[in-house]
């Protein structure tokens, strides 16, 4: 029997696992991305005219943990906001969880390489 529509557009639950944070003393939990959820990180990086934005290029491993770490019922825990204090912490804490995010949600170390590297864009805030 060949797939159907039906069966490939059910919704198939979007991993979300523990991760021990050893910095923190302490567990947070980390959500993949849907195809949507994707699309919008992504889009996150571009300015009004299209272009991607160095400065939020910068941002990257900021702007993924604000996508992937949530709190247990999957809501998101930091808002981009928070970019700058997110910022602060020890780079092997956040690489720990950017690790981790990027495993959960398939991106592949090249992916996100990538999409940094692409950035021809421009300094712009929005």
């Amino acid at each position: 029997m060949a797939l159907n529509r039906e069966t490939f557009l059910k919704p198939i639950e979007v991993p979300q696992e523990k991760l021990y944070v050893p910095e923190l003393e302490d567990h947070i939990w980390v959500k993949g991305m849907t195809a949507a959820d994707r699309g919008k990180f992504e889009k996150t990086f571009e300015t009004p005219a299209g272009t991607k934005s160095k400065r939020k290029m910068r941002e990257i491993r900021e702007r993924l943990i604000i996508a992937c770490v949530c709190n247990e019922d999957g809501t998101a825990l930091f808002t981009e906001d928070d970019i700058e204090a997110i910022g602060r912490q020890p780079i092997t804490m956040i690489e720990r969880i950017v690790v981790f995010a990027q495993k959960l949600s398939g991106f592949s170390v090249d992916e996100v390489e990538a999409m940094a590297k692409n950035s021809d864009g421009t300094e712009e805030d929005n």
